[in-house]
């Protein structure tokens, strides 16, 4: 449950400063999602790049073998010609700013989910080489998938038909004792976590959609995220997100536990839970 006490209607972003917090990961229950969660309780100040590339796993590579890592982006970063993305693709480098929420949870989620990120970067260094500066359908997606996207995993096809539905009230509240056993939502977007160090009624994320194995959610938190990652990293590679529209709005405090939401009169602020007013081409995935 959300640490904050803004009302329940609130609907006002509150930003939180650039101040290393070490207990950040007590602020909402989705920062258990992050790698040791409670060991950040006795890092003293920011962790420098050096810290983070240390919790990449071993053999995170881009073109060529070459392995993927953080530096800061200062007057030192190496090609500074380059856009973000194609330094990521051609160089592994990860221009990450010192002291700042963004890019040290961007750094967390390449932990988390190493494949997926880098395709994302491989596909964007590739429309940049082929279209130029226009950004592309494509790139506008993968950006939203990047920045502010959850990955929702669900072992009966019929709660995910309900996010398509934009059935909010089957999905979130009918259906409650589902979430955690039967259906999770996984983070990705690291401007995503970054809203929920201070979330508010509002908040909603770009989704993308995955059938699971009935014996998904006995396993570990880890092995969840590794099999999410290879499962998202073949579908987005293959064109899952070819456009904004198939990713799926997702209206995230809605999930039992992430809001002051045991109450059925939550679910029916339409501003919020909006109804479904057209098609998107948003599918689901299988990775059964």
């Amino acid at each position: 449950m959300c640490g904050y006490r803004i009302p329940v209607f609130a609907a006002t972003a509150i930003t939180m400063p650039d101040i290393w917090n070490p207990a950040f990961a007590t602020l909402h229950s989705c920062f258990r999602q992050l790698p040791d969660p409670d060991g950040w309780q006795a890092q003293a100040s920011w962790p420098d790049c050096g810290h983070l590339n240390r919790l990449l796993p071993q053999g995170v590579c881009m073109q060529a073998g070459i392995p993927v890592r953080f530096l800061p982006q200062d007057e030192h970063i190496p090609h500074p010609e380059l856009y973000y993305e194609e330094r990521i693709y051609q160089h592994g480098i990860v221009s990450t700013r010192d002291a700042n929420w963004h890019d040290f949870l961007n750094a967390l989620i390449w932990v988390l989910f190493p494949q997926t990120k880098a395709v994302i970067s491989t596909l964007h260094a590739a429309d940049l080489q082929q279209h130029g500066k226009p950004r592309t359908p494509q790139r506008d997606a993968l950006t939203l998938f990047d920045e502010n996207g959850v990955i929702i995993a669900a072992t009966r096809h019929e709660l995910l038909q309900y996010a398509l539905d934009f059935d909010w009230q089957r999905l979130f509240w009918q259906e409650r004792a589902a979430w955690g056993k039967e259906v999770g939502c996984f983070i990705f977007g690291h401007a995503l976590l970054d809203k929920m160090l201070t979330p508010y009624v509002g908040v909603t994320a770009h989704a993308l959609l995955v059938e699971v194995a009935d014996g998904f959610f006995g396993l570990t938190l880890a092995q969840q995220q590794a099999q999410l990652d290879q499962v998202m990293a073949s579908a987005v590679r293959d064109g899952c997100l070819e456009s904004p529209l198939h990713l799926n709005p997702l209206p995230v405090l809605g999930i039992p536990g992430w809001w002051q939401n045991a109450d059925a009169a939550f679910y029916q602020q339409d501003t919020y839970f909006r109804a479904k007013t057209r098609e998107r081409k948003t599918r689901i995935i299988r990775s059964l």
